[in-house]
């Protein structure tokens, strides 16, 4: 299943059932909602509009069709679809597993594509953006090298995200939507027996995007999706999501009640606390091996961005 084809079915389940139908249908809402690129929400209104599930009112946006809300069309739509394999976030995780060995694998096309069960073109795109992201590095006749990790890099990048992501706050806070804040917050809340299991990391992008400022967009598109694949990897055992969690209310809800200055202090002690997530995976991985196979098998929470 495509992006495209996700979206188009996951709008269809909504107006269908008459529940959970966005506010605003504009490409940029729902692409910003979906967080893809405009181009597969293009194609999936296309055939929305198509199936007379989207119409343009006489201002010519488009909006839903009052007359398909609630109509079933002889299908049960009322279940979303699955979302579709992130190859992303899939293929940037095994890259990062291989990284955390601390040497210059190479890796190559053909052998990748068919380890994955995808089309090399898919895969050449992908291995495109994490090259951007500083993660790979293509070597002409050698194929794709994997970064090593470097321990030394950790806290120098961490020394340069506080300064620009406090910065980006700083921009940002004037411009907080209260339901947005409420989402994210609700995305980090424990479950009923009072453990977090979740973590909604959405904040982080959130404030780089509301600061307007494109030069600190500019560094964590480029620097940041390497270590922003570590931090969401050293949070994967259940005591560092329940830690990182909490720091993620405690941001939020004083944002809400618009304590910047606390909401400041909150998310700077945040972001040093991941570099001591990122050590303790790190000894760990050092003191048995053997976890970097089993590590292979847990999914990445997503990240923000």
């Amino acid at each position: 299943m495509t992006i495209a084809t996700y979206i188009r079915q996951d709008l269809e389940a909504r107006i269908r059932a008459g529940r959970d139908v966005p506010e605003k249908f504009t490409l940029a809402a729902i692409a910003d909602q979906y967080e893809v690129s405009l181009t597969p929400v293009r194609e999936a209104v296309d055939e929305l509009l198509d199936q007379g599930l989207l119409i343009k009112g006489t201002n010519r946006r488009l909006i839903v069709n009052p007359q398909q809300v609630g109509k079933s069309d002889g299908r049960v739509l009322s279940d979303r679809p699955d979302a579709p394999t992130n190859w992303d976030d899939v293929l940037m995780q095994h890259v990062l597993l291989q990284s955390l060995q601390g040497q210059p694998i190479f890796l190559r096309e053909e052998a990748f594509a068919n380890q994955f069960g995808i089309g090399r073109t898919l895969l050449r795109r992908i291995f495109s953006r994490l090259s951007g992201a500083g993660v790979l590095e293509h070597v002409p006749r050698r194929g794709w090298r994997i970064r090593p990790f470097q321990e030394e890099e950790l806290a120098s990048y961490i020394e340069v995200r506080e300064l620009l992501e406090l910065k980006a706050f700083d921009l940002a806070c004037s411009k907080f939507e209260e339901a947005d804040l409420k989402r994210m917050l609700e995305g980090n809340q424990p479950d009923e027996d009072g453990v977090a299991r979740r973590l909604d990391n959405h904040f982080h992008h959130y404030i780089i995007k509301k600061s307007g400022n494109r030069y600190i967009r500019d560094f964590f598109a480029h620097y940041g999706g390497y270590f922003r694949a570590l931090f969401d990897f050293a949070a994967l055992g259940g005591d560092v999501i329940a830690e990182m969690a909490a720091q993620h209310r405690e941001i939020l809800e004083a944002a809400l009640a618009k304590r910047w200055s606390t909401a400041r202090a909150a998310l700077a002690n945040h972001i040093r606390a991941q570099e001591s997530a990122v050590r303790r995976i790190l000894k760990l991985l050092q003191e048995n091996p053997e976890q970097l196979n089993l590590l292979a098998e847990v999914k990445i929470p997503s990240p923000p961005e």
